[in-house]
């Protein structure tokens, strides 16, 4: 459940055994409302914020807006959307160098906000914009969990 509270957001959370982080490496500071997004992820649930103000919305959560606001609320956001671009990793940053080459895409959600991650169950061949995708979650290790997109399937 996430709540708005005197203008910073609030969101419960179950603790397991194991604090779980965010993405790969660690570049998104560790507080309440990354564990809330982690403990969505974990259900296939992509959570954001909004800005009140002005109605920004920002995946993963940001506590705060570019427009100076501190006024947002959690949403749960939209978890398919199409291709918007893409590239072929072969030469990663240090931390990324044993899953290359790999491909890095942005997707359009259906409610209009981008979201980057790696795409995958497609070749660079088989790839093109628009292409139909689904965020997942993707646990990295015991510890670390991030979201990737893979190709819709189609309805049976």
């Amino acid at each position: 459940m996430w709540v708005k509270l005197d203008s910073t957001v609030s969101c419960t959370f179950t603790r397991g055994e194991i604090e779980v982080k965010f993405g790969y490496t660690s570049w998104l500071p560790e507080t309440d409302l990354m564990r809330q997004f982690i403990e969505a992820l974990k259900e296939g649930k992509l959570m954001g914020t909004k800005c009140e103000k002005c109605g920004a919305k920002y995946l993963p959560p940001r506590q705060h807006c570019k427009c100076g606001s501190h006024e947002v609320e959690c949403y749960e956001a939209s978890t398919r959307g199409k291709l918007f671009t893409y590239t072929l990793v072969t030469f990663p940053p240090e931390s990324m160098a044993k899953y290359a080459p790999y491909i890095v895409a942005v997707a359009e959600l259906e409610d209009g906000t981008r979201l980057l991650a790696q795409i995958t169950g497609v070749s660079p061949k088989t790839l093109q914009v628009g292409l139909p995708v689904q965020v997942v979650p993707h646990q990295i290790s015991k510890d670390r969990i991030a979201f990737k997109f893979k190709p819709e399937q189609p309805a049976a």
